[in-house]
């Protein structure tokens, strides 16, 4: 019975064949790669994979554009191709933003939009795995932002301090941000005069918050009090006048020119007393018509943003004022009714003053909360559509801090609203029990969670530890991995075991036995550097030797990290080739690397080690 030998060929100094293995990953077919998300022709993408033997591909969707442009029957045919090779494969979708927020706001419109859009592309992954459930990736958030909220690791204290917090105003999609400053004013009792005031993002929201309510109460009862105002001034004149115009209304105004009894001089003074009374009406009922509409304009922000208990104080305020509202421009022609219904803005303006709604709130609740509609919204269409062999929606992080949802706290918030927006659909339109949502829920959302991504929160002071917490946090939702490492400074993307990202403690972290869902390679930065185009050099082979997956089935013999890439490996007595003439041609130890003058090779002509003579 032969034995097995492994042949480990020539070794170089600095490369660590013989380094300590990941672990976790027991066999090559649990590892899989992308492909290019450059081309539309994935189908020659896929097959390339797979002639070489890869058993696991990530359909590549990221551009919108590109994936616009792949033909409806190419996903028929990679399911095809899947089933002729026994290959799985999972999806990429486009990097589109599920919040609907972009660099000038978020609105509605750009949300729906954006749901339709991913729509399409999770209604067509359907046809990769038609009886199945294809892994569907799409990212929590893609718009470029420096994170939710910017927070630092201070190296002296260890210390998580916050920096800056974008903030939103959810009633108008409008975005700004606070950020620490030196302030020295003390705004608490038992602040030090003279001492630096910590930056505490909820104080200084809650402070905006006041400011901007009590801006808004005050313009509109700066314009409700100055209606009134000019109406009094016109009563004052109307007296100075001895009634005239009373006496004299609009169409009586010509018998006034008429009226013999009145001097010429006193005419004109009453005619520009006149001018002047009803340039007063005018410019109080334009003052109260925009105390109206500011008011009409709070009441809708507040309501948004209101409770059920405070939604019923509004609705009560509501039901006082809308006798008069259609009669508005009548009303601002009646001094007398003008003053009732300037009375009912006031009574408005208190309850809304009670409720003292936020109209700033970090954006990052604010992105978690659109990001689960979004999300739930599709994962129940999918359901709807599909049932039992529903895609899998699989949320993934951005690169930390540079879009508003990256960290393993955010992404676990989205999916848990996700999840509970599912529920909510399922069971409002009747499909499905709460029980029976919430199963179906937990089985079709889930996250993609982005090693390298997370690992970029060592710029701002991260360690080792820090990032491991975060692959514990996000560890029970997990239902595809993303493999790439980086230093933690930019988004590059390198074979595991290049960087630093702590892979066998993250790996720990899912699971007791690692994570056994697919493990997608994401190595561009090794394709763009190394590698033109990733044809001929693929970061597979590193990613082998990185996690010492062994190189037979089962488990048995040695890994790939024992073995340098490129080199036989292993041979078996009494089997094939013992010395191979590869070794020789690669090392110059056998006549293959001889001149012919000295007995080596002929051009043209078989092996001297095939047995065929010399000519």
């Amino acid at each position: 019975m032969a034995t097995e030998y492994i042949y480990g060929g020539s070794t170089y100094s600095l490369d660590p064949i013989y380094r300590n293995p990941i672990g976790y990953i027991n066999q090559a077919s649990q590892l899989g790669t992308s492909v290019d998300a450059r081309t539309a022709n994935q189908v020659k993408e896929i097959s390339e994979h797979l002639n070489s033997g890869i058993r696991v591909v990530e359909v590549a969707g990221h551009d919108a554009g590109v994936f616009e442009s792949i033909p409806k029957d190419h996903l028929k045919e990679l399911n095809r191709l899947a089933k002729l090779t026994n290959a799985e494969l999972t999806f990429h979708g486009p990097m589109l933003d599920p919040t609907g927020i972009t660099q000038q706001g978020w609105t509605k419109l750009n949300q729906d939009m954006a749901e339709k859009q991913m729509w399409s592309a999770l209604e067509r992954s359907h046809d990769l795995k038609p009886d199945g459930n294809i892994n569907v990736t799409f990212h929590a958030a893609t718009t470029g932002f420096p994170g939710s909220e910017l927070i630092i690791r201070d190296e002296k204290t260890g210390e998580f301090k916050p920096r800056q917090v974008i903030l939103i105003d959810p009633s108008s999609g409008k975005i700004g941000s606070i950020q620490e400053e030196e302030k020295y004013f003390p705004t608490k009792a038992g602040q030090k005069i003279g001492e630096k005031i910590p930056f505490v993002p909820k104080d200084e929201i809650d402070r905006l918050n006041e400011l901007a309510l009590s801006q808004k109460l005050s313009n509109i009862s700066y314009y409700a009090h100055n209606a009134e105002g000019t109406l009094k001034q016109g009563e004052q004149l109307n007296a100075e006048m001895g009634g005239v115009l009373k006496k004299y209304n609009k169409e009586k105004w010509e018998e006034f020119a008429k009226d013999e009894s009145i001097p010429d001089v006193v005419k004109q003074q009453l005619l520009s007393m006149k001018k002047q009374h009803e340039g007063n009406l005018s410019y109080g009922a334009i003052m109260f018509k925009d105390a109206y509409r500011g008011l009409r304009e709070l009441y809708d922000d507040v309501y948004k943003l209101a409770e059920a208990p405070e939604r019923e104080k509004l609705n009560e305020f509501a039901r006082s004022i809308a006798p008069d509202v259609e009669r508005i421009n009548e009303i601002t022609k009646d001094p007398d009714k003008l003053k009732e219904f300037s009375e009912k803005i006031e009574q408005g303006l208190e309850v809304m003053r009670d409720i003292h709604p936020h109209m700033f709130m970090p954006i990052k609740e604010f992105a978690e909360n659109k990001a689960g509609e979004t999300f739930g919204n599709l994962a129940f269409k999918a359901y709807e559509k599909f049932g039992k062999t529903t895609p899998i929606i699989s949320v993934e992080n951005h690169p930390a801090y540079n879009s508003l949802l990256t960290t393993g706290d955010e992404l676990k918030a989205v999916i848990e609203k996700s999840r509970e927006q599912f529920v909510k659909v399922a069971t409002e339109k009747g499909k499905l029990s709460e029980g029976e949502a919430k199963k179906q829920a937990e089985k079709i959302i889930g996250a993609t969670w982005d090693v390298g991504h997370i690992n970029m929160l060592r710029k701002y002071g991260y360690t080792d530890q820090d990032i491991i917490e975060q692959t514990k946090t996000i560890a029970p939702y997990v239902k595809k991995v993303h493999l790439s490492d980086n230093f933690g400074y930019e988004h590059t993307e390198l074979p595991m075991g290049m960087g630093n990202v702590p892979i066998k403690e993250m790996m720990a972290k899912l699971g007791e036995k690692g994570f056994e869902g697919p493990k997608i390679v994401e190595a561009l930065s090794w394709w763009q550097h190394f590698s033109p185009g990733g044809k001929t050099n693929p970061p597979f082979v590193n990613t082998l030797q990185e996690f010492g997956v062994p190189m037979y089935g089962g488990g048995a013999g040695a890994g790939w990290n024992q073995v340098y890439g490129g080199v036989p490996g292993g041979y078996f007595a009494g089997y094939g080739t013992m010395l191979p003439e590869q070794h020789f041609q690669m090392y110059g130890a056998g006549f293959s690397s001889l001149p012919t003058e000295l007995g080596g090779q002929i051009a043209g002509k078989d092996s001297r080690f095939s047995g065929t003579p010399m000519s």
